[in-house]
């Protein structure tokens, strides 16, 4: 077969050892196993359709070199190329395993990416989620939480998109911060001269660790939970409004910082009732014309969207909605964020 003559041409005259061959269906499906150099395995799979899949497993130890750079799969998919007009080929881009942490985190959509992780700063488990630093050449350091990239010192946007920035007007006002552990909301907010500011985060090992290592995002916010305008409380968020409630406290803003929209066929299910719970219980704290400030998801996951969407608009409160997105650097994608209210007669 041309493509396992393209491959030993690179490799070398008889470096590809065949191992099995193994028909997998009658309609043309087939399996070829090699052993090439470097003790590494080669996977040749053909299809019915035409499809032809290799894919080379090896070893990479320190500065060995590759097996096949990005320049050899080029040069061999233009050899395939040369076959005939009707081939089409393309090389991706190895995947790395066992490396010392992770450097593959999915996008919203589930995408796959690899970023640039240079060093893992700090690795530990709350009582809530994992929480780790990790410091990315191009973002520098960012907090993942549970696998998922949160927040960068590259994501000023995140903060401002979320806060509205230059388009609400928080002086003299009391807002409600829901999460937030970074530290990087209340911190530009404390800049827009609130008459008070209450930020209630459920994890302490997030802000302890934030204050460390993300510092160009939190500033000097975090060192202390009281100050002139602000006041942090380390509890669950829930509690804390069902305690306003009681004592009738209002806000003009209550900014949710918690969970994203959750990606799942349908609007049900435990982060589902989550979410709707705290928009209701948020409403339930706000004045007449307080607003509901939060983040959604990555803009490519439209299903799931307009789900939060319907769901914003069948609560049992008369709502309504706008909502605004910006690249967040770090999540590598268009974010969503929304902005709610009350509806006016």
């Amino acid at each position: 077969m041309e493509v396992v003559e393209g491959l030993e041409k690179h490799f070398g005259v008889n470096s590809m050892e065949k191992l099995m061959v193994k028909t997998l269906s009658s309609e043309g499906d087939h399996l070829s196993v090699f052993m090439g150099p470097q003790q590494s395995v080669i996977n040749l799979r053909t299809f019915s359709n035409g499809l032809v899949s290799i894919i080379i497993d090896y070893l990479r130890e320190g500065e060995e070199e590759p097996l096949l750079t990005t320049l050899d799969g080029k040069a061999l998919e233009m050899a395939l190329g040369k076959l005939g007009k009707d081939i089409k080929s393309v090389t991706l881009p190895p995947i790395k395993r066992g490396t010392p942490f992770d450097v593959y985190f999915p996008l919203s959509d589930g995408r796959l990416v690899e970023y640039d992780v240079d060093k893992l700063i700090y690795d530990e488990r709350s009582p809530f989620q994992r929480v780790q630093i990790m410091h990315s050449k191009t973002f520098g350091n960012m907090l993942v939480l549970d696998g998922l990239p949160n927040l960068a010192e590259s994501d000023l946007v995140y903060t401002e998109s979320i806060m509205c920035r230059g388009t609400e007007d928080y002086k003299d006002k009391e807002i409600l911060i829901l999460g937030g552990g970074d530290g990087a909301l209340l911190n530009e907010l404390r800049q827009e001269n609130p008459k008070q500011i209450i930020m209630v985060e459920i994890d302490e090992m997030v802000m302890k660790i934030c204050k460390e290592h993300l510092r160009s995002a939190c500033g000097d916010t975090l060192d202390s939970y009281t100050g002139k305008n602000y006041q942090i409380i380390v509890g669950d968020c829930i509690k804390y409004i069902e305690k306003c409630v009681f004592q009738g406290k209002k806000f003009d803003y209550v900014i949710s910082d918690l969970t994203d929209i959750p990606i799942s066929e349908t609007p049900q299910g435990e982060m589902w009732e989550f979410i709707k719970k705290v928009i209701r219980m948020s409403f339930s704290v706000l004045n007449d014309t307080g607003k509901f400030l939060t983040h959604g998801t990555g803009i490519s996951c439209t299903n799931q969207l307009a789900m939060f969407e319907g769901v914003v608009g069948e609560l049992e409160i008369p709502l309504s909605f706008t909502c605004t997105h910006a690249f967040v650097p770090s999540f590598l994608e268009d974010w969503v964020f929304y902005q709610i209210q009350r509806k006016t007669a």
